[in-house]
């Protein structure tokens, strides 16, 4: 069995030549203006607005038609022709005057915008470094250290116990043992929950037996087991921060890798 490709190709006509939705069309001086083609079988027939689909999906098929004329049709009186013959496509389809206004206003927002952005990226800031001597007499300096960045402070320093999303580690007072823990809420919240688990259990009489059967209990973190099994008193106040992560896995990821570095 015999395979054959065969290959379709338009040829000009009339100075014109469709391609996809595009009508290319050779101009007297030589040069190519753009008009939107449709082919003689098209009918003009889009989502009716009548018809149970969301408002957005309507908006799109209005935005749709204004943006071809918009982006591929190159000149001015072609591009009015175009959006009359969209909007009447549309009115025909049921779509109401008030869709039309929003989807310009959108348009031309959106356009605005981007320019604006432009102009904001094209005006590049000049750049202010430390002096260093003999290199940066052509480049504008300022000192690294003033009096205001010394002496003025907006905002109040936050205290460790008042941080959130952290990872944080609890050294034991009689041995290089280091525990290494995470939580979303504030620090300080949790240290008092660790230490209010771990007096819970160390404050106890322990008799031969309960001592015996402490030693196989497992508590609700590590450093409780090790202050119950070592009989070793945890030093709360060397607890500090040492990472902070929003992101809750990757802040089990960071945890992780302390715990590695620690070895604890």
């Amino acid at each position: 069995m015999t395979l054959t490709t065969k290959f379709t190709y338009e040829v000009e006509q009339g100075g014109q030549l469709p391609f996809l939705d595009l009508l290319l069309n050779r101009t007297k001086n030589g040069g190519l203006k753009l008009q939107i083609y449709r082919k003689p079988t098209h009918t003009d027939q889009y989502l009716n607005f009548s018809s149970h689909h969301p408002i957005e999906h309507k908006l799109s098929v209005v935005r749709t038609l204004l943006e071809e004329s918009q982006c591929f049709v190159t000149e001015t009186e072609d591009r009015k022709q175009e959006d009359f013959h969209a909007k009447e496509a549309l009115r025909a389809c049921g779509y109401p005057k008030w869709t039309f206004n929003k989807v310009r206003r959108q348009i031309d927002s959106e356009r605005d915008k981007k320019t604006r952005q432009q102009l904001d990226s094209s005006q590049r800031p000049m750049v202010v470094i430390p002096y260093v001597e003999h290199v940066s007499e052509a480049v504008a300096m300022k000192p690294y250290k003033t009096l205001k960045t010394v002496l003025v402070h907006p905002k109040d320093k936050q205290e460790k116990e008042d941080l959130t999303e952290c990872v944080y580690k609890v050294p034991c007072a009689n041995c290089d043992k280091t525990y290494i823990g995470e939580t979303g809420r504030k620090f300080g919240v949790r240290l008092q929950e660790h230490r209010t688990e771990v007096e819970s259990k160390t404050g106890r009489t322990f008799t031969r037996s309960l001592r015996a059967s402490s030693l196989t209990e497992h508590n609700k973190s590590a450093f409780t087991d090790h202050a119950t099994q070592e009989n070793h008193v945890i030093n709360w106040s060397q607890a500090t921060v040492i990472d902070r992560e929003p992101q809750r896995f990757t802040r089990w990821i960071k945890k992780a890798i302390h715990i590695r570095k620690e070895g604890a």
